[in-house]
């Protein structure tokens, strides 16, 4: 009976023992555990750029505008919006002509709606993802909390064509994302 109650208290110990062990491994912060921390956050709260497009009755002048109508001819070709043209007239003693043309926004576009009202909507023209095949850095303050630096890489969307690119010159940005240590959830991204 005795080397039952040792051997059970002796396998209570060593519980107890990998336990601590365990949880003190967690306030410590690796390169993979903050990939999946910052991964987790980005899909939750993602980073993206976004374009404005009007919606409803536009005039554009055929020559003037002539790469923007081709823009929207192009999103109409792959199905995100359809045009209800009304009318194309000719401008008394002027080179261009008016075209007047109804834009509306097909469901095929939903994904990338981020907020709409009757006569606009905006939409995500680039979002930016996590490059996890490249290096992290971590600058740790203290066992609690932590500076870490991310690549994310460019995804255009098919509305990345109406908005200017605000980083020409690279395919990707550097982001700093600010991890603390919560006893009761462990590492997460602070706001």
């Amino acid at each position: 009976m005795k080397t039952n109650l040792l051997k059970s208290l002796s396998i209570g110990v060593l519980i107890l023992i990998s336990t601590l062990i365990s949880s003190c491994s967690d306030e410590n912060l690796t390169t993979s555990t903050a990939l999946n921390i910052i991964d987790n956050y980005l899909t939750e709260k993602p980073i993206y750029e976004t374009a404005e497009l009007q919606l409803g009755t536009i005039k554009l002048r055929t020559s003037k505008d002539a790469e923007e109508i081709e823009h929207y001819k192009s999103l109409e070709k792959k199905g995100l919006l359809s045009f209800e043209e009304e009318n194309t007239k000719k401008k008394w003693l002027s080179k261009d002509s008016i075209w007047n043309t109804q834009i509306l926004i097909t469901d095929q576009a939903k994904p990338y709606i981020i907020s709409q009202k009757p006569t606009k909507v905006i939409l995500r023209a680039v979002q930016y993802e996590l490059d996890k095949d490249q290096p992290l850095q971590i600058n740790s303050k203290n066992k609690r909390s932590a500076t870490i630096t991310v690549m994310l890489f460019k995804k255009e969307t098919p509305f990345a064509i109406l908005t200017e690119d605000k980083n020409p010159n690279s395919d990707f940005i550097t982001r700093k994302f600010k991890l603390k240590y919560n006893e009761q959830y462990g590492w997460e991204v602070s706001k």
